[in-house]
Formats: structure tokens, C-alpha cells, sequence
């Protein structure tokens, strides 16, 4: 027979755990509305930017719901699923759709964290209050600044406060993210269903696995920095992981920086020829607006297409070409003006200095990286830095490259965007390259 003071322990243990489990089960609940009707806010833009295109083009014969189902496939592209068409599938993803979610998830988990933290905070001005801790007769806690605290309006301890990281527990900060991340994932999945039909069917695999990850990487940077926590949480990852992967990105950086620049001067040089393919369209005002945000979601992909223009390996541009500097653009292309920046001849001889700035800047930012973060370092460590960050840059280059690319239908658009593993290689051995002689470079100036 059970002592009746142990079973009296174990009971009250049963009691604690199940209160803990509604406690955490209410908090799960009560933060679902927010990123649900977050989600939801983008979902509604998409649909009101594919309401004024339909609303302005006289000569659409389809009704407001078909349109409520464009919008529908489109804002679910973001997440990266694919549609299935009668006329073929469609598997391009506009990048500047894909920032979206990440925009969404990322205002969700900051808007959940600053609550928490707010009520985190005023439990422990409660409990100080209750605790009633002593102050020194005549003394004035606005005295360092010269002002009371009615006159500041507000105390200095509590702005210092405010800008501090706050103590929430990490099982809080792992329950914002998992409720985001499902709030999110539940909606792109109730989307799916609904506006599956014969016109359209949408893949639900890839849509519930793009949102768990677009919402889970946004929601994880959204909450860090709510908490204020996103430098804690950067030194607790190693230095010898840290360091490559700041260098990593650092180069990544650079490369869409050099990429997004080549892209602005096409841009200055064939304004003509864009805006006169904008034109013969004949959109109108409001369709106009809907064009030109459409053409603004793709740029970014045309960047990563400069990138790897620029590193040499090209981007195909159809079923059976691919564009390189020493090919041309192919003859016929999709109806959308922002495509008629695609180079059209070959590159000269001396352009190929200007292409090798790109991997040449990524390099240089990679080896400063490695450089300011390791002070005092030997060369040969730096160059395993070196090394990793290149790793690093050609991964994420080679992830840009993948979701860069697609396809729509089975015509000339059937095929576009880099190769992902190409764009690898070619991203390792050129800015690892430079990433090298930068540092040996710099490291015998040192010396000398």
C-alpha cells in the first residue's frame, strides 16, 4: 500500500502538469488570431492588386470569382507551390512574391513577442511593487538626468529597460514561433483546398511544406527580435560556424548587389523598348498598376539571373536555350515587357572585365569579413575561413539560382532560370578565387 504522503506528492505533481499543460494550451490558442489574420492580409492585397487588373481589362469574360481564384494561385506561388493548368503545369515562383510571407510571418512574430514581453514586464513591475523595495529618504530617481520622473514622463530605468533583452523563457519564445508557423501553414492549406478546381489545381505538398518553412524562418527572426534577442542568439551559434557563415552571406551580398546594379543600367538603356511592350499591351490605367506590379515581383528574379550571368554560366531563356555571354536572346519570349532586358548579342571582349567585378566584389566583401572577424589571425586559418564562407556563398547561391527558376506551360516559357549545381561550382571556384588572393594579398602588405 502507497504511503499517503507519497500519493498525496504524486497527486499534487499530476495537478501541476495538467495545469501547466491548460496554461500552455490557452497561451498556444490565444496567439493564433494574430499571424491567422496576418496571413490573411496578404492574402487580401494579392486579391484586390488581381481585382483592378480584371476590373480594368474590358475584354476579360470571366467572372469576379475566377479572378478570386487567380489571385487565390497566386498569393499560394509564394509559398512555392505549383499549379496544374489544362495547358500545362506552372512552376515559377516570382521572388518578389516569395518575400511576402517572410514579411508576414516575420510581422506576426515580433507583434506576439512585444506583447509577451510587455506582460513579462509588467508581472515583474507588480512584483516589485508588492515587494515594496526601500528608497533612501530625499533621494530621486530622475536625479542622474536632472529631471523627476513626472517631468521626464518616463523613467530612465524603464527605457533602458526597454532597450534591454527581455527574460522571457525560451519554451515562450519556441510556442510564438510554432504558433505562427501553424496559424500560417493551416491557412495556405485552407487555400488550397478551396480554390482547387479544373481550371487550377494546386499542389498542397509543396504549398504546406513552402509555408512551414517561409513562416518558420520569418517567425524565428520576427520573435528573436521582438525579445530582443537576435544578437544573444548570434553569439551562441560557434565562431568557428559563425564567422563563415557572416562571410557567406557577406559575399552572397555582394553578388546580388552587383547583379541588382547591371540590371538598373539595362534598365536606364532599354527603357524605350520596355515601355513600348508595356503599351502594346494596351492595359489601361488600373491595368497598367497591376502590370507593373506583377513585372515589379519578377526583378528579383532577374537579378539571380544576372548573377549568374555574370559568373558565366547564363540562364536558360527556353526549352532549348540557354543564355550565356556568348550566346543571344532568344526570338520569342512570354508577354511581359520587364523580359525585353535580356541581352540580345553576345558580349564583347573588354565586357567581360565588367562581368568578372561581381564575383571579384563578392570576394573581397567574403575575405573583409573573415578579416574583421578574426583579428590577429595567421593566414592559413584565414584562408580555411576563407574557404568555408566560399561554401557557404555558393550554397546560397546555388538555393537562389533553384527557386529563381521554373517554368510556365509548354511554350517558350517552359523553361527558365540558372542550373542550380552550375551555379555552385562556378560561385565556389570564382569568389573562392578572389576571396584568396584578397586575403594573401592584404595579409603580405601586412607584413611588408
Amino acid at each position: 500500500m502507497a504511503h499517503p504522503v507519497a500519493s498525496r506528492g504524486s497527486a499534487v505533481v499530476r495537478r501541476s502538469r495538467a495545469v501547466r499543460a491548460v496554461r500552455v494550451g490557452y497561451a498556444f490558442g490565444t496567439s493564433l488570431p494574430g499571424p491567422v489574420a496576418a496571413g490573411a492580409a496578404g492574402l487580401v492585397a494579392v486579391e484586390l492588386l488581381v481585382l483592378m487588373a480584371w476590373g480594368a481589362d474590358t475584354r476579360a469574360q470571366a467572372g469576379a470569382g475566377s479572378a478570386l481564384r487567380v489571385g487565390a494561385d497566386l498569393w499560394l506561388l509564394a509559398y512555392g507551390t505549383s499549379l496544374r493548368l489544362p495547358a500545362g503545369a506552372v512552376h515559377f515562383h516570382p521572388l518578389g512574391l516569395v518575400v511576402m510571407p517572410l514579411l508576414v510571418a516575420g510581422s506576426a512574430g515580433y507583434r506576439l513577442a512585444a506583447v509577451r514581453a510587455e506582460q513579462h514586464s509588467l508581472l515583474q513591475r507588480a512584483m516589485a511593487g508588492r515587494l515594496r523595495l526601500p528608497i533612501r529618504p530625499g533621494a530621486n530617481v530622475g536625479s542622474a538626468t536632472g529631471r523627476s520622473d513626472s517631468a521626464a514622463g518616463r523613467p530612465a530605468g524603464a527605457r533602458a529597460a526597454a532597450r534591454a533583452p527581455s527574460r522571457v523563457s525560451r519554451r515562450a519564445v519556441a510556442l510564438d514561433v510554432v504558433a505562427v508557423v501553424v496559424a500560417q501553414t493551416a491557412l495556405v492549406l485552407v487555400v488550397c483546398l478551396v480554390a482547387s478546381g479544373p481550371a487550377a489545381r494546386p499542389a498542397v505538398v509543396p504549398a504546406v511544406a513552402g509555408a512551414v518553412m517561409l513562416s518558420g524562418l520569418g517567425a524565428t527572426a520576427g520573435v528573436l527580435a521582438g525579445h530582443r534577442r537576435v544578437r544573444s542568439a548570434w553569439r551562441l551559434v560557434p565562431a568557428v560556424l559563425r564567422v563563415p557563415l557572416a562571410a557567406g552571406c557577406a559575399g552572397t551580398a555582394a553578388l546580388a548587389s552587383a547583379g541588382a546594379l547591371g540590371l538598373c543600367v539595362l534598365l536606364i538603356v532599354r527603357a524605350g523598348s520596355v515601355t513600348a511592350a508595356a503599351n502594346g499591351l494596351g492595359p489601361g490605367v488600373v491595368g497598367g498598376f497591376g502590370l507593373f506590379a506583377g513585372q515589379l515581383a519578377v526583378l528579383p528574379n532577374l537579378v539571380v539571373w544576372a548573377v549568374c550571368y555574370a559568373l558565366g554560366i547564363g540562364f536558360a531563356a527556353g526549352p532549348e536555350l540557354t543564355l550565356t555571354p556568348t550566346a543571344a536572346a532568344p526570338s520569342s519570349l512570354p508577354d511581359l515587357p520587364v523580359l525585353r532586358l535580356l541581352p540580345t548579342a553576345p558580349v564583347p571582349g573588354w565586357a567581360w572585365l565588367v562581368l568578372a567585378v561581381a564575383p571579384l566584389a563578392a570576394g573581397v566583401a567574403l575575405a573583409l569579413t573573415v578579416r574583421r572577424a578574426t583579428p590577429g589571425g595567421a593566414l592559413g586559418g584565414r584562408l580555411s575561413m576563407v574557404c568555408a564562407g566560399t561554401v557557404v556563398c555558393a550554397l546560397l547561391v546555388g538555393l537562389l539560382a533553384a527557386v529563381s527558376g521554373g517554368g510556365i506551360g509548354t511554350g517558350p516559357a517552359s523553361r527558365l532560370g540558372p542550373a542550380p549545381g552550375w551555379a555552385v561550382l562556378a560561385t565556389f571556384v570564382e569568389v573562392g578565387m578572389a576571396g584568396a588572393l584578397v586575403t594573401s594579398v592584404a595579409e603580405l602588405l601586412r607584413r611588408n
